[in-house]
């Protein structure tokens, strides 16, 4: 794109009438199969980065998690990191969809598809009891974090919210089952929910001996009270 506009730059200094520019020649599209190696680079690029971001957040409680730590444990450039991501905070959403991709989150599509909501419910609870699971020292570290860099925790509490929006939508549909229309009750309901099924209180109920998933059932008993349905 600079080329572009360094061309259209020179031709309009040059004076009118004393020069003409001959038509540029067209240039040859690349090969399929070279835009296809240049993009698996790219995509191994990313990848390495993300990796080295995981690492990073499990690594000893005095590393810094900033641009250029992750730059240096992925060894490429902090030109690079920014090239790929854009910023800190877009790195940090790259970040959780990984982590999400990874924990199984994409299983949630299969609970709101579930017609009957107490069964979305359950489904919901067991999604998220794998998904704290299948990180737990990373989920740790970044309710830690969240705690101490309030840019960090902006892009948590917002990825977050995407959890209480899932649970206002199972919670709707149960107030329509039952004939409620209360918003006031709703409201109240999709915050204990979202208190139960945060990371900090499965990763509170299975203390040192026990996964998150093993206490889905204890959340899910509670969830299903709070909702009527015990």
């Amino acid at each position: 794109m600079c080329y572009i506009w360094l061309y259209v730059l020179y031709i309009q200094m040059v004076p009118t009438g004393r020069f003409v520019s001959p038509r540029p020649r067209p240039r040859p599209h690349p090969r399929p199969y070279r835009l296809g190696r240049r993009q698996a680079a790219v995509d191994r690029t990313r990848a390495r980065i993300l990796r080295a971001a995981r690492a990073l957040l499990v690594a000893p409680r005095g590393v810094a998690f900033s641009i250029d730590a992750v730059a240096r444990r992925a060894r490429v450039t902090r030109a690079t990191v920014y090239q790929r991501f854009g910023s800190r905070p877009k790195l940090l959403e790259a970040l959780f969809d990984d982590l999400a991709r990874r924990g199984g989150m994409w299983d949630l599509a299969d609970a709101f598809r579930q017609p009957d909501p107490g069964e979305a419910l359950a489904r919901f609870v067991a999604t998220f009891g794998r998904f704290w699971t299948a990180h737990r020292p990373i989920h740790q570290r970044l309710l830690a974090l969240g705690a101490l860099d309030p840019e960090f925790g902006r892009t948590l509490r917002a990825r977050q919210e995407w959890r209480r929006q899932g649970l206002r939508e199972i919670v709707r549909r149960l107030r329509a089952r039952g004939g409620e229309r209360s918003a006031e009750t709703s409201d109240k309901t999709i915050d204990v929910l979202f208190a139960l099924t945060s990371f900090h209180t499965f990763d509170t109920l299975a203390g040192p001996d026990r996964t998150p998933s093993d206490v889905v059932p204890e959340v899910l008993r509670l969830a299903r009270s709070v909702v009527g349905l015990a």
